[in-house]
């Protein structure tokens, strides 16, 4: 009995028609183009940004400066005699500005610098005024009292200081148990620093980032 073909009205007027292949298999029907593989798309997957480095994290710190406590290696042992004053100056250097204490005395001095919370006088504990928005420690040894009848060396000026990070900065004169203390007082916030011994004559120098 030969192959019956049947045609099968659809709604819409469409037709489909239904037949047998000579070996009695239905036929493979054609992918419709709604089933293809849609191309893949040329719009890149949008990107991550690259961090960025926010200002008072590591990466805003300049190599060799640190916001952490400094220190000499045999500090708080005290160090070779500095006589009994440290007169202070201030400059403007690219990048940093520098404050330093000149002593009359050739030893090797050590020392710490920190920021502190609120600056207190080294024995007495009493709050000392300064200048300023964040506060820098400065104790450095061994300073011994002052000659008779020297006067005390003044404070940084204020047209040293004009221009800078720094506040304010106090000289040296005498000292608690041979530590002699200063406090500079840093403008806005707590900047990165470094410290330096100089020689001849004997120089302590802090430098604060002005970046």
């Amino acid at each position: 009995m030969g192959c019956s073909r049947r045609v099968v009205a659809v709604s819409l007027g469409v037709l489909a028609l239904v037949g047998c292949t000579t070996d009695g298999q239905r036929p493979t029907p054609t992918p419709s183009a709604s089933s293809a593989s849609a191309p893949p798309s040329s719009t890149p997957a949008p990107s991550t940004p690259p961090a960025t480095a926010t200002p008072g994290s590591p990466a805003s710190v300049p190599a060799g400066f640190t916001l952490d406590d400094a220190a000499s290696p045999t500090f708080p042992d005290l160090g070779d005699d500095l006589g009994g004053v440290g007169i202070v100056r201030v400059g403007r250097h690219s990048g940093y500005d520098r404050v330093v204490w000149e002593f009359e005395g050739d030893g090797r001095p050590t020392y710490r610098v920190r920021y502190v919370d609120e600056p207190t006088a080294d024995g007495s504990g009493d709050v000392v005024a300064v200048r300023g928005d964040a506060f820098l420690e400065v104790l450095v040894t061994t300073v011994s009292i002052p000659d008779a009848g020297s006067s005390r060396p003044p404070d940084a000026s204020a047209s040293t200081l004009a221009g800078t990070v720094v506040a304010e900065a106090n000289a040296i004169y005498g000292g608690f148990e041979g530590y002699g203390q200063s406090f500079i007082g840093v403008h806005d916030r707590e900047r990165p620093f470094r410290v330096t011994v100089l020689t001849d004559p004997t120089r302590l120098v802090v430098d604060i980032a002005s970046g």
